[in-house]
């Protein structure tokens, strides 16, 4: 494979994860993993006990996905061995929410290097990094499940709200962690980003209203999106198509820019408290910009004064469209004449990162052993998620680092996760879940968070460095 293959291939998957996501905490067993230095990530003021470590490609491989209502178990109805018998939408329809989420985020780090200097820690690293967020409302869900005779009259229409936010890109982070005094550690880190794609819904609502007298269907829509694709991806009636090679300039042509900030002081020996923020700052999309929207269109008897209007279908037309496949193409590619989407090119936007912040206490139960209480919180797709988790980690003969972590999010209350990790001589090894039931049950789990990788430590960890997260305990 080429290197234009190659970063095709890695742009494409990014974009594949970021636009088919189907809201992320972000909520880590690595983030209290005393010797893991991906704690880094969430604490930039942390201080290791290392002098040097490196990572490439496998260093930090992390999955957060979270659903607030889709189940297996909602969908269906099941005999007495478990197993699936009869779809149950109205089950389904009843299980959602008014509003509804569905989200990914995916970071794969690439290479990172932290060295300790004469004073402080220098960090460096490169990832690539895909968020997603996917908003419905229950109403199309109620129409399926329950048909239009629940909605009849103008008063009482199925309104269907759709949201998408999709990012993928990449990221150049450099930053530094020094102690102030004995008991204060500060840090940050300033991120260069180049965005790969964006797509970001201004609206996307569809009316329904059923005449109460004909019971005929009145149909509404308003969309209006924006995009920003590399250049070798197009819009083409509405639908999103591949033409061309990779440019020099999809890789960098969508800058933007972030910090990280934390700090961590120590009360007592025992007491300490955390609080950072990540991710604030934005990416500002400039290349292959387009605006799409959409409107029913007037191309046929079905438009009627800006809706589209159905009123059923005669018995042989219902028999041609069954049984004949030409005649059936011709009459579902009609119909999309309707919904047709308009693509323009449009101007320079700007979209933010989702900003996380956190609050940690933490005591020390002896040296080798830690409580922690941490309220955390996400600002993503217009709200703010908030997230509280305590936690239990302990270090071992220098070489194990275990965490167990009770995470608490709206909507989701069964979150027990687990890190794992063996630190030996040159290399660290770790994997961490934030919700281990969910590893068992993916289908009926609301979130769930993975993250696993291999460092390598240039020299053997020195836990005499003053390393205030292990000081205590060796």
């Amino acid at each position: 494979m080429n290197m234009n293959k190659l970063a095709k291939t890695i742009i494409a998957a990014s974009l594949l994860m970021a636009f088919g996501a189907a809201h992320a905490q972000e909520v880590s067993p690595v983030d209290f993993m005393k010797m893991n230095p991906y704690q880094m990530k969430s604490n930039p003021a942390a201080d290791l006990p290392y002098k040097s470590v490196i990572s490439l490609v496998f260093g930090n491989v992390g999955v957060d996905c979270r659903n607030t209502g889709l189940k297996y178990d909602n969908l269906f109805d099941f005999d007495a061995q478990g197993r699936p018998t009869t779809l149950n939408l109205n089950k389904f329809a009843n299980s959602l929410s008014e509003n509804n989420a569905l989200s990914l985020t995916v970071n794969e780090n690439l290479f990172t290097l932290y060295r300790r200097l004469g004073v402080g820690m220098l960090t460096v690293g490169y990832d690539v990094r895909v968020q997603s967020d996917l908003s419905f409302n229950d109403g199309l869900f109620d129409l399926l499940a329950n048909g239009n005779a629940d909605f009849v009259g103008e008063e009482n229409p199925v309104n269907v709200k759709f949201g998408l936010n999709a990012t993928a890109f990449q990221q150049f982070a450099v930053g530094y962690q020094i102690n102030v005094g004995k008991r204060l550690s500060v840090g940050g880190r300033a991120k260069l980003l180049f965005g790969f794609g964006n797509v970001t819904t201004d609206a996307f609502d569809v009316k329904m209203v059923t005449d109460p007298n004909t019971y005929a269907l009145r149909m509404y829509e308003n969309i209006a999106m924006k995009a920003s694709l590399p250049s070798f991806f197009t819009i083409r009636d509405g639908s999103l198509v591949t033409a061309g090679n990779l440019a020099f300039s999809d890789l960098f042509s969508n800058p933007g820019f972030g910090v990280d900030l934390g700090a961590e002081y120590h009360i007592t020996d025992e007491w300490g408290v955390v609080a950072s923020v990540q991710d604030l700052g934005f990416i500002s999309w400039k290349a292959n910009n387009v605006q799409m929207t959409g409107q029913v269109n007037d191309v046929g008897p079905m438009y009627d004064d800006g809706s589209f209007l159905f009123d059923g279908i005669a018995i042989d037309q219902l028999q041609r469209i069954i049984s004949d496949e030409y005649y059936r193409e011709r009459f579902l590619d009609t119909l999309k004449q309707y919904f047709q989407l308009e693509s323009t090119p449009t101007e320079r936007y700007t979209t933010m990162l989702n900003t996380n912040i956190l609050l940690r206490g933490y005591y020390d139960l002896n040296p080798g052993n830690r409580i922690s209480v941490q309220a955390q919180g996400c600002f993503r797709n217009g709200g703010f998620r908030p997230a509280f988790t305590l936690a239990y980690s302990g270090s071992f003969f220098k070489m194990l680092d275990v965490c167990a972590t009770y995470t608490l999010m709206k909507g989701s209350y069964a979150n027990f996760g687990v890190g794992l990790a063996a630190n030996f001589t040159t290399f660290h090894i770790y994997f961490a879940t934030n919700n281990i039931i969910g590893a068992f049950a993916p289908l009926n789990s609301k979130d769930f968070n993975a993250q696993a990788g291999i460092v390598f430590n240039l020299r053997s960890p020195d836990f005499s460095l003053g390393s205030r997260n292990l000081r205590y305990t060796y």
